[in-house]
């Protein structure tokens, strides 16, 4: 997930670790990243940002003459934090003073610091906030190139304290305190306080992020004395209120696993946290694609997050789908890589180092358009949109079912492919986007145009999703040409992309040439549906094999490679969503020996990490190392890793659903679903539950009938569509 501005080399992913003592809040575009103590420490990747903008690089509280020793921390929702600790001598001697912080994220931060004494005497306390900002982009921080300005704290006359970037930026942090601190200095401010026995004492401190001068309505939000520790926000209420409404409505699951349980629910709030809402549509929302490199609209992480993630939430594949068809491409410029039709790879607010505009778009992705025309149709499949959403679904199918024909095969070999546009773009545009993440067998890297196997996936199920919505429109030449591509689409596959050493390969070159490495891409492959049955079934041997397979997940290029490290970004780590779309894949294919192998492994690494997968981990075998080891600077919480145990579920329980046929299928035969039940799946808009005991499946979805297909036996090439 390579974010546009960075540039190609082997240094960019050797990034610093956000480190496994780290507390991060999400909500939306803002993200604060503190130690376990809650502090924000110069230099540790620590800070809060807002719209790709660190604001607060420094934010530390203590007591001089004293010593504050964590306690506890704990994030009860995805945007809140608690954080409590004890105060020592310097000798080590403990005193009977607590003090608690309770911070929120969301158009700034708010913290609350409550200092407790249980003792029957007063203590006299200085306590004192240190605070900083560098106002860096977030690019130049993940490269551990940070800015080297440092806002000077300037009072206004009401006790606002105002972070000013020396040179200036235009960037402002504002920050009040209630009560007004005793003391303001360069570096922070300070009060003096007296806690009596058996008392308390409240100081709460609000801190805004501010693009330009700030306005007199940025100093107004800071009016008013408060000690109640349970004062609220405006900005918190709306996170609190969006996500109590999300949580109240999230479908909920009892499992004799508690691993699925405790996974899926931390799944569905990280997506929560994750969501942004556009101002000019508050009712739709997109989901950025992790925290804390990329809090942004990334058009492939967002329409796979928003595919595996429809049974649950179909209100994000909605969102998305209208957001990427405001930000199709209409011209063409080699520059950002727009061309008409195509889905936009990043949105990004820049500023920085790198070459494009503010508010930039960038569309290096050869997989994006097709996935909008497969997540389109599954999600017209759903419910999630409908006739009314047609005015503007339909035109966005139609130009990016015009992409693939006119742009998306360079070389006029039959596949889709890319070759960079510009020196800044990037070098490979699939979603193993860094710059050595397509290889050969040897580890020699290809030359462009490189059409990718699981492209050609997408772009089969993308043909014929557009020709099933073209033939509910009474659009029977489209649809028929459309299904004609994705036949002939097919059949070029399976003759060109297979290895007779018993693997898909995961490219071919410019030159027709098989880059022959073994990984985990042709999964996305299966997962579409464009695979022949006897070729799936002889990858799916080698998917399990100790080549590939870890223990945790599959790895993204396989051990005898000659790129492989289990430590690389792309060339032999293990991402929870690729080895989630494996397999969803082998459910497609009725291998569920391998769906039952991934599941259990998934789930297990799920627990190792509290229940959130992150982005990726390391390439290890669980023979070698007995649990799985953090890659360093990993996002999480990240959107498709979160995802990516729904669509486990999904795989397992294999459903389908067909809400203009008003039917739900299921076929549940992974050793997972033998005794569960899920309560407020979402199909046609209406509520669903189902429940399997002892293998009697009950089900109820209004106004739809529920199929139970675990006594066909269907060919999995039709019909063309997902698992």
């Amino acid at each position: 997930m390579n974010a546009v501005t960075e540039p190609m080399n082997t240094d960019d992913w050797t990034v610093p670790a956000v480190g496994t003592g780290s507390i991060t809040l999400v909500a939306g575009r803002d993200f604060a990243i503190s130690d376990a103590g809650g502090d924000m420490v110069r230099g540790a990747m620590h800070g809060l940002i807002h719209d790709d903008h660190r604001y607060l690089d420094v934010w530390r509280l203590r007591l001089t003459d004293l010593e504050l020793r964590p306690l506890a921390a704990t994030a009860p929702t995805p945007f809140s934090a608690v954080f409590v600790a004890r105060v020592h001598e310097l000798d080590g001697r403990p005193r009977p003073i607590l003090v608690i912080r309770r911070r929120s994220v969301g158009h700034g931060m708010r913290e609350v610091i409550e200092i407790h004494n249980s003792g029957r005497t007063p203590y006299q306390l200085t306590l004192r906030f240190d605070v900083g900002a560098d106002f860096s982009h977030l690019f130049d921080v993940k490269s551990g190139r940070p800015s080297a300005i440092h806002g000077t704290i300037a009072a206004t006359s009401d006790g606002i304290a105002i972070l000013h970037p020396s040179p200036p930026t235009g960037r402002r942090t504002l920050i009040g305190v209630q009560p007004a601190a005793l003391t303001i200095d360069d570096h922070g401010w300070s009060w003096q306080l007296v806690v009596g026995p058996h008392g308390r004492h409240v100081i709460r401190v609000d801190v805004d992020a501010v693009a330009g001068e700030p306005e007199p309505a940025d100093i107004a939000r800071f009016d008013g004395e408060t000690d109640d520790a349970e004062a609220v926000h405006a900005d918190d209420a709306l996170s609190h209120h969006r996500f109590e409404t999300w949580r109240e409505r999230m479908p909920t699951i009892v499992s004799s696993d508690p691993r699925l349980v405790v996974a899926v629910r931390k799944s569905l709030e990280d997506l929560a946290s994750l969501r942004i809402f556009d101002a000019a549509h508050p009712e739709l929302a997109v989901v950025a694609a992790g925290a804390p490199w990329y809090m942004t609209l990334f058009g492939r992480d967002a329409l796979l997050t928003s595919f595996m993630a429809l049974p649950f939430a179909p209100e994000l594949a909605r969102g998305v789908l209208h957001e990427l068809a405001e930000l199709q491409g209409c011209a063409t410029d080699p520059r950002s890589g727009e061309q008409p039709g195509k889905i936009v790879h990043e949105l990004r607010t820049h500023g920085g180092a790198g070459p494009f505009s503010e508010r930039s778009r960038y569309y290096g992705t050869v997989d994006a358009t097709p996935l909008f025309v497969l997540v389109a149709a599954e999600a017209m499949r759903w419910g999630a949109v409908t006739i009314a959403d047609r005015a503007w679904l339909v035109p966005a199918i139609d130009a990016a079912i015009g992409w693939i024909r006119d742009h998306g095969d360079s070389n006029g070999d039959g596949f889709v492919d890319y070759a960079p546009h510009d020196e800044h773009g990037l070098t490979n545009q699939g979603w193993k986007d860094s710059w050595d993440g397509v290889n050969f067998a040897d580890g020699t890297l290809p030359t462009a145009p490189i059409a990718l196997v699981e492209v050609q996936g997408y772009t089969h199920a993308a043909l014929s999703g557009a020709a099933e919505i073209y033939r509910t429109l009474g659009r029977s030449d489209d649809a028929v040409r459309c299904i004609h591509e994705a036949h002939a689409l097919r059949e070029l596959f399976n003759e060109r992309f297979w290895d007779d050493r018993g693997w898909f390969v995961e490219a071919l070159d410019g030159s027709g040439r098989m880059v022959d490495s073994l990984g985990s891409n042709p999964g996305h492959a299966l997962w579409a549906g464009i695979a022949d049955s006897d070729l799936a079934d002889r990858y799916l041997d080698g998917l399990v094999s100790d080549e590939l397979w870890t223990g945790w997940g599959v790895r993204t290029l396989a051990t005898p490679m000659g790129a492989y490290d289990p430590l690389s970004y792309h060339n032999g780590s293990v991402w929870p969503h690729d080895t989630a779309i494996c397999l969803a894949g082998a459910a497609r294919y009725g291998r569920w020996d391998v769906v039952d192998r991934l599941t259990d492994g998934l789930l297990d690494a799920a627990m190792y990490f509290g229940g959130r997968l992150p982005e990726l981990f390391a390439g290890l075998s669980r023979r070698l190392v007995p649990v799985p080891v953090p890659y360093p600077g990993s996002c999480s919480p990240q959107a498709w890793a979160a995802a990516s145990v729904l669509l486990l579920l999904r795989a397992n329980l294999g459903l389908e659903a067909d809400v203009a046929g008003r039917t739900v299928s299921v076929r549940p035969y992974g050793r997972l679903v033998r005794d569960i039940s899920c309560d407020r799946l979402v199909v046609g808009g209406r509520y669903m539950s189902l429940s399997l005991r002892d293998g009697v499946l009950t089900a109820h979805a209004e106004g739809i009938d529920v199929v139970d297909r675990r006594t066909e036996h269907e060919d999995p090439n039709t019909p063309a569509r997902t698992t």
